[in-house]
C-alpha cells in the first residue's frame, strides 16, 4: 500500500455559495495492486461485483434515455459556441483563478464579451 494525498477547494456547500472558498486536504492508504485488495479482505464479493456492474449500465442507460427525452423536446446542451451565458461564466471563473475579486471578474467578464448577466 502507498500514502495517496488529494486536495481541493469548497466553493459552495449545503445549496449556497461559500466565499471565500474553502481549501482542503487529505490522504489515505492506496492499495497498489489486486492482491493487496485480497489480502486486506477489501475484495468485493460477486454480490456487490454484479451490483456494481448493473448500476454502472443502469446510470449509462438512464443518461442516454435523459438526453434522448431532452433532444425530443427541442433542449440543447449549451456550449461555449452556441451560449453567451456559458461564456460570461467561463471567463467569470478565469478572472477568479487569475486572483481578480469577485466583483471585479464579474464586471470584467461583462465587458470584455458585451454581455449582461442573466439570473
Amino acid at each position: 500500500m502507498k500514502t495517496e494525498k488529494f486536495s481541493g477547494t469548497i466553493e459552495s456547500a449545503y445549496g449556497k455559495p461559500v466565499s471565500p472558498a474553502i481549501k482542503f486536504e487529505g490522504d489515505y492508504s492506496a492499495f497498489e495492486n489486486v492482491e493487496e485488495v485480497r489480502t486486506k479482505n477489501e475484495y468485493p464479493s460477486d454480490d456487490e461485483v454484479v451490483a456494481f456492474v448493473n448500476n454502472k449500465k443502469k446510470a449509462n442507460a438512464r443518461q442516454k434515455a435523459m438526453q434522448a427525452a431532452l433532444d425530443a423536446a427541442g433542449y440543447e446542451k449549451p456550449t461555449l459556441e452556441t451560449d453567451a451565458q456559458l461564456q460570461l461564466r467561463t471567463l467569470y471563473k478565469v478572472f477568479v483563478a487569475a486572483g481578480k475579486p469577485e466583483a471585479e471578474a464579474r464586471a470584467l467578464a461583462s465587458s470584455t464579451l458585451g454581455v449582461e448577466w442573466a439570473e
